[in-house]
């Protein structure tokens, strides 16, 4: 069911059970959903809005809203452990390209470790996960109409529309909600073990020389070797070890 208070999308089949909530503008897509913690359904509710005046990404780092791209916000049972819930991180990462993919087959797509969406070798998307009790609360944002001013970074940012393609948020939302439904759907079924193969399939990097920036300020140097089944990105350092990594900023050596 589609309730709306703009006319952004209309009538779009959702997937089964689910509800979406369109709004011409909100704070931030993931903090109205909390306010909404008491709605039906409790597993499935999304909220998408045109613009937000206090959109927000990783490390509570600002998120430009500009209208004309995707704000969505959607709730999920977590699972039976933190870690396990963290890994939608990668489901969803494997449902935006999925969607991507399905309305611009054309597009070169990526996915970066841990769960960026890389387009012509640049930064399209982002992925926000908090919790909320007894759900997770997953927040999407694509770059489909704008992008923020480019950077110096290895993977600056860009838009649909600068790579030749013309997507609204209406097309977009329902397809990527029947995507990720399919994949939430397939890691509850199967864990990680169904989900990493489909990651790795566009995994940007692989055999690659990187820097992982860890959260305590330490660097590491060395080659990306592969994805482990918990999600950590497994770095084979200079000394021969191999290195688990499950949170980190990493920087390839190379342009994509």
């Amino acid at each position: 069911m589609v309730q709306q208070t703009s006319s952004l999308i209309s009538g779009e089949a959702l997937p089964h059970g689910w509800r979406l909530v369109v709004l011409s503008e909100v704070d931030s897509t993931n903090d109205e959903l909390r306010r909404r913690a008491s709605e039906e359904p409790f597993d499935g509710l999304a909220v998408v809005a045109e613009r937000q005046t206090a959109g927000r990404g990783r490390r509570g780092r600002v998120w430009a809203s500009p209208r004309g791209n995707l704000y969505l916000s959607l709730r999920l049972r977590q699972a039976d452990s933190l870690a396990e819930t963290a890994l939608l991180s990668f489901v969803s990462a494997v449902a935006l390209a999925d969607a991507i993919a399905e309305l611009a087959p054309q597009v070169p797509l990526a996915l970066k470790w841990p769960n960026d969406v890389l387009v012509a070798g640049c930064k399209v998307s982002g992925i926000l996960l908090e919790s909320d009790g007894p759900a997770i609360i997953v927040g999407i944002g694509v770059n489909l109409t704008e992008a923020p001013e480019a950077t110096q970074a290895l993977y600056p940012p860009t838009s649909l529309r600068q790579q030749g393609l013309t997507i609204t948020v209406a097309e977009f939302a329902p397809v990527f909600l029947r995507h990720l439904s399919e994949m939430v759907a397939l890691w509850r079924r199967g864990g990680m073990a169904a989900i990493r193969p489909l990651w790795l399939a566009r995994a940007h990097g692989i055999g690659g020389r990187l820097i992982a920036r860890l959260q305590d300020g330490q660097e590491l140097v060395g080659v990306f070797e592969d994805l482990s089944p918990d999600g950590a990105l497994l770095l084979r350092l200079p000394t021969g070890e191999l290195r688990s990594i499950l949170a980190a900023d990493v920087f390839f050596e190379h342009q994509p």
